[in-house]
């Protein structure tokens, strides 16, 4: 009678728990901009692996936590911007410290030399999203690839580990 109480309680311990362990991992994503309708036709210089001071940063992305596990990540996403439409896209990366290829003519992050995973574009101010991904192991740069954001400072790394 013991045994069989033991293993029922057991069993409904295992019941309750898998759901959990199946549910994603939930990273806050906060689109910031600190210049509004400013001019952005000129790279800023403020781009990954370039050692800017970043507290001139006009723009940013904040991720809470910016550790995570293996698995389902889910990322909120929400743009703060009162008047700009900004874009969240997320790629994996091997060296934080390194430049990415930039395309200085649109002023974007060339894409082609990323292995990016996925994006959620067009957030239009004050508004929200969601991208639901399977991360392994590894160091992923967060990024707005909209004319001039990037290097405007609107990127930040994460690390699955």
């Amino acid at each position: 009678m013991i045994l069989t109480k033991s293993l029922a309680s057991a069993a409904l311990f295992t019941c309750l728990l898998a759901p959990a362990a199946l549910a994603e991992t939930v990273i806050k994503i906060t689109l910031i901009d600190k210049m509004g309708s400013g001019d952005l036709s000129k790279p800023l210089g403020l781009g990954m692996g370039m050692h800017a001071d970043m507290s001139l940063a006009k723009m940013g992305i904040a991720a809470n936590p910016k550790t995570t596990t293996p698995g389902a990540v889910r990322f909120d996403v929400t743009n703060l911007a009162s008047s700009l439409v900004h874009e969240f896209e997320v790629a994996r990366i091997t060296d934080e410290n390194q430049a990415l290829p930039y395309d200085q003519s649109r002023n974007k992050v060339d894409e082609q030399g990323l292995q990016t995973l996925g994006a959620v574009s067009e957030i239009m101010p004050n508004k929200s999203a969601a991208l639901i991904l399977d991360l392994s192991p590894g160091k992923y740069l967060l990024f707005c690839n909209v004319s001039g954001h990037y290097m405007a400072g609107m990127w930040t790394v994460i690390e699955v580990k």
